[in-house]
């Protein structure tokens, strides 16, 4: 009989003594941040992390639309420090069950072989869009199981068919989060229904429904037509956009939250909740700090 100290039980237990935690800037001066970057088709969320995050910046694309043409606008520091990794579902269809498992496990290897060790400490980790990341998890982990559902009881009554999938979305948000990094994780909305139909100017992220409660700050990106004002102007000659960001959520900072302010950069927001600039980011791509929405 294997005597206990042999015995290993891995059930995700941590502890954290504060008598002996160590705050002595454990990333050279850096708070990492949580973000869920939220917004419409051209707001900006891509450009957000992958164009203003601090160096080093991971990229791992989920979506359909191709980063590499953001590697031809960056200073040759921030290209060089710049790696993307794109998974594309082979299928016009989507992605395939086994396709989907494949993509997972790899995307977990990416996280471990940039992210372990405190490699990344003060990077930028992005994942892009996070709503095709939840739909491949769905796919390997949430559809079997309504599967079962249907063929046991003739319906899809949901409930814990959702567990196995909430777990991965869960423990690896929770393994990047403690690498030191900024994380964040890109939405698309869609917009929001009644019992009438669609809800003018309502929209909400498509997202695993943990995202917004283990993330510290959600954002949401816009951008309206410079003149008119319109979100979503086709008026010929109306030239020029403003981007603009709202603090849908911020952490320890909830006196900003619902602030509305214009040129949104990873410099801005850090500086808002820390009071600090932010460092490893070639200068030329800090825009100044966003100006409040006077409206």
């Amino acid at each position: 009989m294997a005597a206990a100290k042999d015995k290993v039980i891995d059930s995700g237990y941590t502890v954290v003594d504060g008598s002996s935690f160590d705050v002595s800037d454990p990333t050279n001066g850096v708070v990492p941040l949580s973000m869920s970057v939220e917004g419409l088709e051209g707001t900006g969320k891509t450009y957000f992390g992958l164009m203003t995050g601090p160096l080093p910046v991971v990229h791992v694309n989920f979506s359909d639309r191709d980063a590499t043409p953001f590697l031809y606008d960056m200073l040759p520091e921030r290209r060089l420090l710049t790696r993307l990794h794109h998974f594309r579902a082979r299928d016009t269809n989507g992605w395939s069950r086994s396709e989907g498992k494949d993509a997972l496990v790899k995307l977990s290897e990416i996280a471990q072989e940039e992210m372990a060790g405190g490699k990344m400490k003060g990077g930028t980790f992005i994942i892009d869009s996070g709503s095709s990341w939840w739909e491949v998890v769905q796919e390997v982990f949430v559809a079997p199981e309504l599967e079962r559902q249907q063929a046991d009881y003739g319906k899809q009554v949901g409930g814990l068919a959702y567990g196995a999938g909430n777990l991965v979305v869960k423990g690896i948000i929770n393994w990047m989060k403690a690498q030191g990094a900024f994380v964040i994780l890109t939405h698309q909305l869609t917009q929001v229904w009644d019992a009438k139909g669609p809800v003018p100017g309502r929209w909400r992220a498509r997202q695993n429904n943990n995202v917004p409660y283990m993330m510290e700050c959600v954002i949401r990106l816009s951008k309206t037509c410079n003149v008119c004002g319109g979100p979503e102007c086709m008026a010929p000659n109306h030239i020029g956009r403003t981007h603009w960001a709202h603090l849908m959520k911020f952490g320890k900072r909830t006196e900003l939250e619902g602030t509305t302010f214009s040129n949104p950069s990873m410099s801005s927001v850090y500086g808002m909740y820390t009071g600090r600039l932010l460092p490893n980011v070639p200068e030329r791509l800090v825009p100044e700090h966003g100006n409040p929405d006077p409206s």
